[in-house]
């Protein structure tokens, strides 16, 4: 009884303890998965157009190998089908004869027996009589019969036991034109299941960016209003929005159809900035997005970029004011996030967006000095400059670290 409860205890532990080893498989998978997706969101425009860029010649390249493994599988679905066929002919032969060569071994045998028995029977110098002359003769005839049937027996049994090894042969080669076959079944699967895997991350990955682009378009529709609002920039005449959307068509990108997304997308709306530099809004970062003019790749748009994003090296990190100034806006917007607005001299305003945090003491009116804390951003920050209602590159204005 304490034996069969000690099994049924093991049972359960060893059961237990494949689904959890299964559940932790799941969970890694899922948490490597979620990594895998975290980082093609955090990354850079250009740097995601050129993983999709990669991911499409991935894709054209294993279709042409999926191509051209599936004509040769299909070339050799027929000669594999009648190979298949010659195949169980010649084993079943082959079993036969084996059969029919085991039949004459001991038939060979038996007749080798028994001419010795013969020979036991009439030995040389066995005394000649009437009656022992007529069996001398009898026997000297059966032996004739034997040796004649034996030498039949043995050729017929040379030419089944060559026939054998010529089939079998045979049987080799069918086999390994067979294996060769399924290899190529094999191999073709597996560049299937890759192109799988290839198309989920492209598609993956071009809904992020399709994602990005719309963001940006948003952000930039919302921060023009905001601009607008403010009258730091004059109010651009309303012309008909075209879709933005990008398209299968528009996936075929052509150098000499470019679109253009950007409410401020004139040549006459940016200047370049003469003064002196100043502090940096962050310690330590990296321009994730530049300022102006951005080609993607992938769709052909032309994107302007009318801000920078700077990428903190640290999480959590002071966003500083980075000219003497008033605060003119301070608020939560619905696409912006947190969104500080700075009034400066010579017609200067100074934008810090996306925050997380905007500092308590920060209030519409508020005169604040060069480097004082207005917020806090977790990783990015969207940071625009503008001056006398034209756009100026942020990076013509701070210290780069």
């Amino acid at each position: 009884m304490m034996r069969i409860l000690l099994l049924f205890t093991i049972s359960i532990y060893m059961l237990f303890s494949a689904n959890v080893s299964e559940k932790i498989k799941d969970q890694k998978d899922s948490i490597s998965s979620a990594k895998k997706l975290e980082n093609q969101i955090n990354k850079k425009l250009e740097e995601l157009a050129i993983d999709i860029i990669a991911g499409n010649k991935a894709v054209e390249n294993t279709a042409k190998q999926i191509e051209e493994l599936s004509e040769q599988v299909e070339a050799l679905e027929d000669s594999a089908r009648n190979a298949n066929i010659e195949l169980d002919k010649l084993t079943s032969q082959n079993g036969e004869l084996i059969k029919s060569q085991k039949d004459m071994e001991l038939r060979m045998i038996k007749i080798i027996s028994e001419d010795f028995a013969y020979d036991l029977v009439a030995p040389n110098d066995y005394s000649e009589s009437q009656d022992s002359i007529i069996a001398t003769e009898i026997l000297s005839n059966l032996n004739r019969v034997m040796s004649s049937e034996f030498k039949k027996l043995a050729k017929d049994y040379e030419e089944t036991t060559n026939l054998i090894k010529s089939q079998s042969k045979k049987i080799e080669s069918i086999k390994f034109d067979l294996k060769e076959f399924r290899q190529k079944q094999t191999a073709l699967k597996s560049l299937q299941s890759k192109q799988k895997r290839n198309l989920d991350i492209l598609n993956q990955d071009k809904n992020i960016y399709s994602k990005k682009l719309a963001d940006i378009k948003k952000q930039q529709d919302e921060m023009r209003k905001t601009l607008e609002n403010l009258q730091i920039l004059a109010a651009k005449p309303q012309v008909p929005a075209k879709k933005q959307t990008p398209t299968k068509e528009q996936n075929r990108a052509k150098t000499d159809d470019v679109r253009m997304i950007g409410s401020s997308y004139q040549a006459g709306n940016v200047k370049r900035y003469s003064g002196s530099k100043t502090i940096a809004p962050l310690d330590k970062f990296s321009v994730k997005q530049k300022f102006g003019d951005y080609v993607d790749p992938v769709y052909n748009i032309k994107i302007f970029n009318e801000s920078v994003v700077l990428r903190s090296a640290t999480t959590d990190a002071m966003v500083k004011n980075v000219l003497a100034g008033t605060i003119v806006f301070a608020k939560e917007t619905p696409v912006l996030d947190k969104v500080v607005i700075v009034e400066n001299g010579n017609g200067i305003h100074t934008i810090y967006a996306h925050l997380d945090k905007i500092a308590p003491t920060i209030k519409v009116g508020q005169k604040v000095k060069k480097g004082y804390v207005i917020g806090r951003v977790k990783q990015d920050l969207t940071f625009e400059v503008t001056q006398k209602n034209y756009h100026i590159n942020p990076l013509e204005l701070i210290a780069m670290n």
